[in-house]
């Protein structure tokens, strides 16, 4: 069953998180990772929120997810995104009825 995770980043080094970025982005797609939403001026919908950028990614299951995760070359690149920012995530599941 698909994995969700959706994180949210308060940005204070734009150019650290664009080198994450870089670095990232081909990782998530070599390794199948969907990336079904990515927005640089999201809109709090509660007042406690405040975000620069939010992320909804899908992976197939959770072997998936945690395997993505463990990736040597990911784990260099996620090492700009927590210099760069402050992230708030959560894992969820697909919707069934």
């Amino acid at each position: 069953m698909s994995k969700f995770i959706l994180a949210h980043f308060k940005i204070h080094d734009p150019a650290g998180y664009q080198r994450y970025v870089e670095l990232a982005t081909p990782i998530f797609m070599r390794e199948g990772v969907k990336i079904l939403g990515n927005d640089e001026k999201p809109v709090a919908m509660t007042p406690d929120m405040e975000t620069d950028k939010v992320v909804l990614l899908e992976f197939r299951d959770d072997a998936h997810l945690k395997n993505f995760f463990a990736l040597p070359d990911y784990m260099e690149a996620a090492k700009h995104r927590d210099l760069a920012s402050t992230l708030s995530a959560v894992k969820f599941d697909r919707y069934t009825v």
